[in-house]
């Protein structure tokens, strides 16, 4: 398993950028009134990617990085069912460009460990303040989560309500997972 740091997926030649929204905007009219619409279609679209990468039955491994000296509470922990998982999690300390970085590995055996849609919701909400489900609360800095598919290789890193990225372990294997995607979810890029 190969876990890439949140800066390094951009650009990687295994790695496609998905839009979770092209259409509408967070703000409603150009005000600072926050669009559910936005929210439902960003949120849907990012469970459709998750459906589709990680199907029930099949393990995978959560992993996800937090900045800074002192991470707190980040809030993952109330998101994962199976408590146990708590004890199974891995801790990677690192420095950063003089910064710490900490990378937490969960391995899950099934994706009803987790609340999936509760977590995506947090991810996608992390920019707007007054939405929930959030991680970290009002912190300025949240975990970067990705999802490892355990036997297959592939990634899906949701940054936040505006995109995401899969990577496969191979050209043929990216290509692979793009087909795989139902077209609107994956763009046309030819």
């Amino acid at each position: 398993m190969h876990i890439l740091k949140p800066n390094q997926f951009s650009g990687d030649a295994l790695t496609e950028h998905i839009e979770l929204e092209e259409e509408l905007s967070p703000f409603l009219n150009q005000s600072d009134e926050l669009n559910q619409a936005y929210f439902d279609a960003v949120i849907r679209k990012a469970k459709g990617l998750f459906d589709t990468l990680f199907p029930h039955g099949e393990a995978f491994t959560l992993v996800y990085h937090v900045y800074g000296d002192h991470p707190g509470n980040t809030g993952m922990f109330r998101l994962i069912r199976d408590k146990s998982l708590r004890f199974q999690t891995a801790v990677i300390r690192s420095e950063e460009e003089e910064e710490t970085l900490r990378t937490y590995i969960v391995p899950i055996a099934d994706r009803d460990q987790l609340r999936i849609t509760r977590l995506l919701e947090a991810i996608c909400h992390q920019d707007f303040q007054p939405l929930r489900p959030r991680l970290r609360g009002w912190a300025m800095s949240y975990p970067a989560v990705q999802f490892i598919h355990q036997k297959a290789g592939h990634v899906l890193f949701v940054y936040d309500d505006r995109g995401a990225y899969i990577r496969g372990t191979s050209p043929e294997h990216l290509q692979a997972i793009k087909q795989k995607i139902s077209p609107p979810l994956m763009p046309d890029r030819t």
